[in-house]
């Protein structure tokens, strides 16, 4: 396959992957779809200058990562949103590294980092007034179910910087479905505090002090 092919081959993985996701999380969150947030897409040399910082294989991602400034806190500095596509095969084309920097008050910055699927700006999300990553992430069984499942969830920025998750501030929904496709049908499964727990842990972000340079 020419790389011409194989570009618009995955063009068109990530263009379904972000429609499937947001169909599903539309019907099965609802409390999560929000407005999107008005943010100012940042130029394809930001992007690359931030992809350059970050990873040492960047020259093929950098044609489908973007990024995004905005008050992601609401402390009146701006922060960065970037999401850059993990480039892999079958369902792992839809995996995206996204990356939250925000002002942490104190005259510096955190860079939360969170693997998510079908990621786009729209996905910044504007919810009763305030600002929220919408998420979603792919899960092996859990205790009720054999099989794998979306689950989707909110994040929220502290005024120190910090992502957290933001399921309660938006009526403690954290829907898992199961998508059958040779029906197609749609189940949405009932999750233990157990299941709750590995959710909570297996989608924690990480942080740490990040300088724009």
């Amino acid at each position: 396959m020419s790389k011409r092919n194989f570009s618009i081959v995955v063009m068109a993985l990530v263009a379904l992957c972000s429609y499937t996701s947001y169909a599903w999380m539309d019907r099965w969150a609802p409390k999560l779809q929000g407005e999107p947030a008005k943010l100012s897409v940042l130029s394809t040399n930001a992007v690359v200058r931030f992809l350059q910082r970050n990873y040492a294989d960047y020259e093929f991602s950098s044609k489908y990562a973007e990024g995004g400034e905005i008050d992601l806190n609401e402390d009146g500095v701006k922060d960065y949103v970037f999401f850059v596509p993990w480039m892999g095969n079958g369902l792992n084309a839809c995996g995206y590294y996204t990356h939250f920097i925000v002002s942490d008050g104190k005259g510096g910055r955190i860079e939360n980092s969170l693997d998510s699927f079908g990621a786009e700006l729209v996905d910044v999300v504007e919810i009763n007034g305030k600002i929220y990553f919408r998420h979603s992430c792919f899960f092996e069984a859990f205790e009720k179910s054999a099989h794998n499942h979306w689950v989707f969830q909110v994040f929220s920025f502290g005024k120190d910087g910090i992502m957290r998750n933001a399921n309660r501030e938006v009526g403690g929904h954290l829907p898992a479905v199961t998508i059958f496709y040779s029906d197609p049908k749609f189940k949405q499964i009932e999750l233990t505090s157990a299941d709750k727990a590995a959710i909570l842990k297996g989608t924690k972000p990480q942080f740490r002090k990040f300088e724009i340079k």
